[in-house]
Formats: structure tokens, C-alpha cells, sequence
């Protein structure tokens, strides 16, 4: 069998997925979000097209659980069910041609640009990152033990409602 043939063959994953082939789109962050972190138009109209180039897997850009913690301007938060219209309208569109859509969800713990940071950011620990970044992201605080069970839960509500959007699976972004 050639390299394209394979490459066109379905793949079963280990969790038991079924792909219609091996090629996959990785997550990038697109940045086609409202200025108030809510889904768009333009979302459905990518992910289709990308569904239409056939592609077998596509994994979105980052997805962020809390709308206190970005890790771009753009980036689309689910926290509630408020968007669940649009986010329907891109789940149908991205997964059209019977292709896996999964969301990417992401907390960016110290990850936060200084310019997006309107508060504290917060991570497992209290630690800066190198002094060539230092001047971008802040010193993070550590996350209490309360504050880390609030983010397990806001992982599993925002998988929750994409899953009830349609889409067929998720990544954690670690």
C-alpha cells in the first residue's frame, strides 16, 4: 500500500473512535472569537470548510473555561450554555462530511499576557517564568485547593456543553 492510500484509510483510535482517515488539523488558535470571548459566524464558516477539505480529525483552537483567564484577545470561552445556537451552528458545520470535531479546552494558568491580565494569574504554583518572559506574564499565584476543584468542574461543565453542541470530543490543552 502506498503512503497516500495510507493516509486514506480509517483509523480506529484506542478510546474507540472512529476516524474516516489519518489526516488531522492540530489546534491553533484562531482568534476569530468577539471581543467578549463569545463563538462567531466565521468559526462555523472555517471548521466547515475545513471539513470539506476532508480532513479526517480537527481539533479547534483554544477554547478557554473561564472567562477570567484568556490566553489571547479572541479567544471563545464557554462557561454556560448562553452560545449553544452558534455553538451548534460550528459543530454541524465542522463535522458535515462525518469527520471528529474536537474542542480544545484550555486554562492558561500562568500563560496570561500581561496585557490580558486583569487580575492575578494563577497556577498549580507560585513559580515566574524565565526572565526573558518575565517582562510579558506575571509572577503567578499558587491556586488554592478550592480554586483547583472550581477548575476540574469548569473543565467538565465547558466539555458538557460542547458535547451537547455536537461536537465529538475534546482535548485538554495541559
Amino acid at each position: 500500500m502506498s503512503f497516500a492510500q495510507t493516509l486514506a484509510q480509517p483509523l480506529t483510535l484506542p478510546c474507540g473512535v472512529s476516524l474516516p482517515n489519518r489526516f488531522g488539523k492540530s489546534a491553533m488558535s484562531e482568534t476569530l472569537g468577539t471581543l467578549d470571548n463569545r463563538p462567531t459566524e466565521e468559526l462555523a464558516r472555517l471548521y466547515g470548510r475545513w471539513a470539506d477539505g476532508g480532513t479526517g480529525l480537527v481539533i479547534t483552537g483554544n477554547v478557554m473555561i473561564d472567562t477570567r483567564y484568556l490566553g489571547e484577545p479572541h479567544n471563545v470561552a464557554v462557561e454556560d450554555e448562553r452560545d449553544l445556537v452558534l455553538l451548534t451552528r460550528w459543530a454541524k458545520a465542522g463535522t458535515r462530511q462525518g469527520n471528529q470535531l474536537w474542542v480544545q479546552l484550555n486554562h492558561p494558568g500562568k500563560q496570561i499576557p500581561k496585557m490580558l491580565a486583569s487580575g492575578d494569574t494563577v497556577a498549580p504554583s507560585a513559580i515566574p517564568f524565565s526572565k526573558a518572559l518575565l517582562s510579558y506574564f506575571k509572577t503567578p499565584r499558587a491556586l488554592t485547593e478550592e480554586e483547583i476543584l472550581d477548575i476540574i468542574a469548569r473543565f467538565a461543565r465547558s466539555a458538557a456543553i460542547v458535547k451537547k453542541a455536537g461536537f465529538t470530543g475534546v482535548q485538554i490543552h495541559g
